[in-house]
């Protein structure tokens, strides 16, 4: 765990959604951190170093220029990183990143964030995980557009490595996602399979998704954040606004679904419980003398006398005087 909490860690991923401004990427620090969320995350990547300007997929409307030019105008630098960082400091958040490149990597590691995201798309780069090991800081991996056998190659790969400080994110990669898509019960199937810390990484137009996740037992849960959703981008539209995620995060926190295996009534419960809980009382009269019988009792509302599940320590026992039928039954009118 990332965090020494029993409560769901949230991420609030700004991702690109700060259109390569410093002052927007600010603000979304200040909205995360307001809202509640434990760590803001961004995205930290060299464009030359991330896609080709000039390959094509065949038989499909993918522009490389288009994509290349869109990332590099939401790029950031080492010294706006450096800013933002000391910034979420300043608000009491933490700040994160997910680094696309061997290089931010090392940039990050400078900035000492507490650990490293690996986004679906890099599940199987192999390179860029090795050199985030490297740093021996905690890796949270999503697993979008992944199969099974995919995943386990990763884990393998790091258990080769001899690295342990790995959770894992169950995520579907399509923005936004669809409910129809989700299978949340994946959380429950990778904590039993990987035996390691799994949360959810939300890419659904609502917090339903994420609060439901949390009740299923999800350790992370990673939501978009943006200011506007409908500025241009390619995450804006999955994402929620500062007013979605502090309702998210102030229902998430009321669940205060703690990992443990025991059951307890609370509180407001209790309160209750008198009321709606039962004692013993006589279900006819029931002569001094005689002895007590199953026929003689009966179980009522409120719980003020002998609980129920007693019921046999007095069937028997000689009645010292007579009891009225609807007269709660006492242990000092008993022999």
């Amino acid at each position: 765990m990332i965090l020494k909490k029993e409560k769901p860690i949230v991420i609030a991923e700004v991702g690109v959604n700060h259109n390569g401004s410093i002052s927007k990427a600010k603000k979304l620090i200040e909205h995360a951190s307001r809202c509640g969320a434990d760590v803001v995350k961004f995205q930290y990547y060299k464009t030359e170093l991330l896609v080709s300007k000039s390959h094509y997929i065949k038989n499909s409307d993918y522009n490389p220029k288009k994509v290349f030019n869109m990332l590099k105008k939401y790029e950031l630098n080492f010294n706006q990183f450096k800013e933002l960082k000391k910034y979420a400091k300043r608000k009491k958040i933490i700040f994160t990143a997910t680094p696309f490149d061997k290089l931010s990597v090392r940039e990050l590691d400078k900035l000492n964030v507490p650990f490293f995201k690996l986004a679906s798309s890099d599940i199987n780069n192999f390179p860029l995980i090795e050199e985030i090991l490297k740093k021996k800081k905690h890796l949270i991996f999503s697993t979008g557009r992944s199969s099974i056998k995919e995943i386990e190659k990763t884990i393998n790969f790091l258990k080769r490595k001899k690295f342990k400080k790995f959770s894992i994110l169950y995520c579907v990669s399509s923005y936004p996602t669809q409910l129809e898509e989700l299978n949340l019960n994946a959380i429950k199937y990778f904590k039993s399979k990987f035996k390691c810390k799994v949360g959810f990484s939300d890419h659904t137009s609502g917090v339903e998704a994420s609060i439901a996740a949390v009740a299923i037992g999800a350790d992370y849960i990673e939501k978009h954040l943006t200011l506007n959703k409908s500025e241009k981008g390619p995450d804006h539209k999955s994402s929620i606004e500062p007013t979605e995620l502090s309702k998210m995060i102030k229902i998430i926190r009321q669940l205060q679904l703690k990992k443990q295996f025991k059951k307890e009534p609370t509180k407001n419960e209790l309160k209750t419980k008198i009321k709606a809980t039962r004692s013993l009382f006589a279900f006819k009269n029931i002569l001094r003398g005689t002895k007590v019988k199953n026929v003689d009792i009966i179980s009522l509302r409120p719980a003020i006398g002998i609980k129920p599940e007693y019921f046999k320590k007095i069937i028997g026992r000689k009645v010292k005087k007579n009891i009225k039928k609807g007269d709660l039954i006492k242990l000092s009118s008993l022999v």
